[in-house]
């Protein structure tokens, strides 16, 4: 009995450092406690095993647990330190983004929405003031603590190739989808400023215009995500595209029918002209193209 109280003992640093570990971050993630605290916590964690180990040093125990206890907190510490980045005060700003036609004379019009993640700002209304007329600002979100981890977990994991990035899974569908090359498309995914895989199904379309597989020549807006058999998945972003596309003075405008409730909604609340049509796969797009031509 003395002894299996003994082991627990032995095991309660290490407990106890996961323990207060997931306290802080559940913390952190309810918007309770800034990055800066959480990882200044976790410093301060590892500085008091450190000093811990240094004054039991001479003591006849194990010090195994401690140890362990150490090196967790230490590596915890490395982990969450890019949460520093994140302040109390950091908005996400999104703004227009001209429609482009990638690939020219197949009037097939690539949508994005530029984001801008702004750091020590006071409110809305300075944001706004910091950009001009030509900018257009949609929207002035005050990023989540939530949202910060989960993109900095992301980061992390692509950094050390445990994850793929959303501009490395769109390549990936598009040339599979495809099964060729296309100068213009390889072009276009080793652009730096490149997120997400919204501009898939833009990208198919153009290519196989570009290919002589289908004619265009009506000016369409087109966002949508593809699969790697040619399915169009649901997107980000899709209000701020659809006043892209009726700013853009285009008639018609193609997405995901994953997206067609909210995109509906959108065009009705600011009493948009634009007609938006909802796909499922790639062949359907293509019928709705041949249609309006």
């Amino acid at each position: 009995m003395n002894i299996e109280i003994e082991m627990k003992n032995k095991n309660l640093p290490f407990m106890a450092t996961i323990l207060l570990y997931l306290t802080q971050l559940i913390l952190y993630l309810a918007g309770l406690i800034s990055g800066t605290v959480f990882v200044k916590f976790l410093l301060f964690m590892s500085v008091m095993f450190v000093i811990f180990l240094f004054v039991i040093r001479n003591i006849v125990i194990s010090k195994r647990a401690f140890v362990y206890s150490t090196i967790l907190s230490s590596l915890l510490l490395i982990y969450e330190l890019p949460l520093t980045l994140f302040g109390e005060n950091d908005y996400l700003v999104t703004r227009y983004s001209e429609p482009e036609e990638l690939i020219k004379g197949t009037s097939i019009y690539l949508l994005s929405v530029k984001i801008d993640h702004l750091s020590n700002v006071n409110n809305e209304h300075e944001i706004r003031a910091m950009y001009n007329d030509n900018q257009r600002v949609y929207d002035v979100v005050p990023g989540t603590n939530f949202k910060f981890y989960k993109d900095k977990n992301s980061s992390i994991f692509e950094f050390i190739g445990l994850y793929k990035s959303e501009v490395e899974k769109s390549f990936e569908n598009v040339t599979t989808y495809l099964k060729t090359n296309n100068h213009a498309i390889d072009e276009f995914f080793a652009r730096d400023e490149n997120v997400g895989s919204s501009a898939g199904l833009a990208l198919v379309l153009s290519s196989f215009i570009d290919q002589g597989k289908f004619q265009n020549n009506v000016p369409i807006a087109v966002t949508g995500a593809i699969s790697k058999i040619g399915e169009v998945k649901k997107v980000g972003g899709i209000k701020e595209k659809i006043q892209i596309a009726n700013e853009g003075e285009f008639s018609f405008m193609i997405i995901p029918i994953g997206n067609l409730t909210e995109a509906n909604e959108v065009k009705e609340r600011l009493n948009l002209s634009i007609k938006i049509i909802g796909v499922r796969d790639v062949d359907e797009a293509i019928k709705i193209i041949k249609k309006y031509n």
